[in-house]
């Protein structure tokens, strides 16, 4: 049921941006429920940590309602589905079903 929920989330969102429009209000801050902190900076760098170290980082890419993801700590390249809702954030985690749920903590 969570992931209907969560697919019906992603293609309802689909429907509000342009194919290569950043969505402006997904830079800064997010919080996970793993005590996880997203930085996704206005040049499009990010960086995902906890308080131990650096989870991943690297470069995004907006496009078609998707963000690509260029990491730059591995080689690995991947494009994830995500909706941006005013204080949160759904991303679609790579290789899985399952999505992490980020809220929004500052800019």
């Amino acid at each position: 049921m969570k992931n209907i929920i969560i697919s019906l989330t992603l293609i309802i969102s689909s429907l509000s941006y342009s194919a290569y429009e950043t969505p402006s209000n997904i830079y800064g801050y997010w919080l996970n429920n793993e005590s996880e902190i997203l930085l996704i900076q206005l040049d499009n760098t990010f960086k995902r940590s906890n308080k131990l170290s650096v989870l991943a980082e690297g470069n995004l890419e907006f496009i078609d309602n998707k963000i690509l993801v260029y990491r730059s700590d591995t080689d690995q390249e991947y494009i994830l589905d995500y909706y941006l809702g005013k204080e949160t954030l759904v991303v679609m985690k790579p290789n899985s079903e399952e999505a992490w749920l980020f809220s929004r903590i500052g800019n």
